[in-house]
């Protein structure tokens, strides 16, 4: 209970003044029958935001919650996760963030994200996760898939991670994930699990601080 409670204020310090915007979005839904609606609104609006898909979800837990007292329903939760995935998506293509070969986000977009965070004091509540390189190297084709891998293993071992990032030709993957208490148990995991994809024991993964000035997001990315 004090948990719920807890990631319920959180999420309205996240939110902000768009939680006036969203409760009312939903109460009008409600009177209308058209909750999935308000579900797909918010969904692609914290998608477009660049906001990742477990503090989403959070959103929509306390949204419910402070409209009907109760968790969204599957059907709900559904709506918003394919929204929420479209919004993602279309942001950032429209921004050429996205490299389509592999879905992964470029190291324009890691930028501009490592701004964002520096300009609104997000910085120091959140790491950059690094896999390195696989060793030895493989060739193209194998590396396309390897990062593919690795992305999803990232995502998986991090719930709450952003999109991932592919660096050195997608040699090294990248994600942005909170710098909280699961951080250490979810390393051990996501080592193990791109250990598999490697075949190794365990990876090598390293979590960096990330800058909390946006001056210094230049010197970070080359110093990558």
């Amino acid at each position: 209970m004090i948990g719920r409670l807890r990631r319920l204020f959180r999420v309205m310090q996240n939110l902000g003044r768009d939680l006036d915007h969203a409760v009312a979005h939903f109460t009008a839904a409600a009177e209308s029958d058209d909750l999935p609606l308000a579900a797909v609104v918010l969904g692609r609006t914290r998608g477009e935001h660049g906001v990742g898909i477990g503090p989403s979800l959070d959103d929509l837990e306390a949204v419910h919650r402070i409209v009907f007292g109760t968790d969204p329903a599957a059907t709900l939760v559904r709506a918003f996760a394919d929204a929420w995935a479209e919004g993602a998506i279309g942001a950032l293509l429209a921004r050429g963030a996205l490299d389509h070969r592999t879905g992964l986000a470029t190291v324009d977009y890691l930028a501009t994200r490592l701004r964002d965070l520096a300009r609104t004091g997000e910085a120091a509540s959140r790491v950059l996760v690094l896999s390195a390189p696989p060793v030895p190297p493989v060739p193209r084709i194998a590396a396309l898939i390897r990062s593919a891998r690795v992305a999803q293993e990232l995502a998986v071992s991090f719930p709450e991670a952003e999109t991932p990032v592919g660096l050195d030709d997608r040699t090294r993957i990248a994600a942005i994930v909170p710098h909280d208490d699961a951080l250490a148990a979810n390393l051990a995991r996501a080592r193990i699990a791109i250990g598999t994809v490697d075949g190794v024991d365990r990876a090598e993964l390293s979590a960096l601080d990330l800058p909390v000035a946006e001056s210094a997001v230049p010197p970070f990315l080359l110093a990558l």
